[in-house]
């Protein structure tokens, strides 16, 4: 089996890997150019050329897939089919039709729910009770292809962060390629048109996005802290002072904190606490800004100003 693998994310990184692991190994790997990372701006590989490159897997990274060049490397490792996850571009159409066995994209989402480029942290915050991965026969119009084959798990009541569910769903990518290439490549399998009437969009996360609006519920709440963390995570402001949320749970109101405004802090079990729209949140772990991540408890020992405020 001759195939290209397409990927730059860690998400791609871990179904490259698993992959590997079960002998199924790309011809060559194309991911996008390296680019400056952290406060030093160093230029840094993606995590897929990375592991393409422990791998002795050669690794093509054009800035422009339609490059002559990049065309000419490609058509050398002549391969039959193309696999696609966490890329970070949009492939041009004349790519589309260059494999003779099509170019195959792995979504973690069902499809048609949650196109686009944040699938699985909009998973979490909508409190979707299903998650999972799909595979579709890539087409020009984004996340849109007819389906290939679909893995779905339960999560109802599981409160998975996203590096969680994202390893999660990565492990299902993995065994969902390995039962369905074999299929496909002896044409046992026949794509199904997505279902339009369904479909849903999610989109880029902005810095609007990160901060935290205490009259919303607290059940949304924990969803967006659980979502957004830790990149690029989810904050409130006090006193003009930036703090992270890091962890917490959220809790349905008693007597004691029906009454109290939106926003307002207060102390459960030694923990910071904020009363929201609906029930109350209490952090667990928080990053005040230029800090390490500390307990809340520990937080109110040496900041106490911060009770019985009321957060904007």
């Amino acid at each position: 089996m001759r195939f290209s693998f397409w990927g730059s994310s860690n998400f791609a990184k871990t179904v490259l890997q698993g992959l590997l692991q079960n002998r199924l190994k790309p011809v060559c790997v194309i991911t996008t150019p390296p680019r400056p990372q952290g406060r030093k701006k160093i230029i840094t590989p993606t995590p897929v050329h990375q592991t393409a490159l422990k791998n002795k897997i050669p690794v093509l990274c054009p800035s422009r897939l339609l490059e002559e060049t990049f065309l000419e490397k490609l058509e050398k490792y002549k391969p039959e089919i193309a696999l696609l996850t966490g890329y970070g571009k949009i492939i041009p159409s004349q790519l589309i039709h260059f494999f003779p066995q099509g170019f195959l994209n792995l979504h973690p989402s069902l499809l048609p729910r949650w196109r686009g480029a944040t699938p699985i942290q909009s998973t979490i915050l909508a409190g979707d009770t299903q998650a999972g991965v799909t595979l579709f026969l890539l087409d020009e119009k984004i996340d849109h292809g007819p389906i290939v084959a679909v893995k779905k798990i339960n999560i109802n009541n599981k409160r998975y962060t996203y590096p969680q569910l994202s390893q999660c769903l990565a492990q299902l990518a993995i065994n969902l390629i390995i039962e369905t290439l074999p299929q496909w490549l002896r044409k046992e399998i026949r794509p199904v048109p997505q279902n339009e009437s369904l479909a849903t969009y999610c989109y880029k996360i902005t810095r609007s996005d990160e901060r935290i609006n205490w009259n919303q519920d607290a059940d949304y709440i924990d969803r967006k802290v659980r979502a957004l963390n830790p990149n690029p995570g989810t904050y409130t402001i006090a006193s003009e002072r930036i703090i992270k949320i890091i962890q917490g749970q959220n809790f349905p109101d008693n007597p004691q904190t029906a009454a109290k405004k939106p926003g307002e802090t207060f102390i459960v079990n030694s923990n910071l606490a904020v009363k929201c729209g609906k029930g109350y949140y209490v952090i667990s772990q928080l990053k005040p800004a230029g800090k390490k991540t500390m307990s809340s408890s520990d937080f109110i020992k040496g900041n106490s100003w911060i009770l019985n405020q009321v957060l904007q």
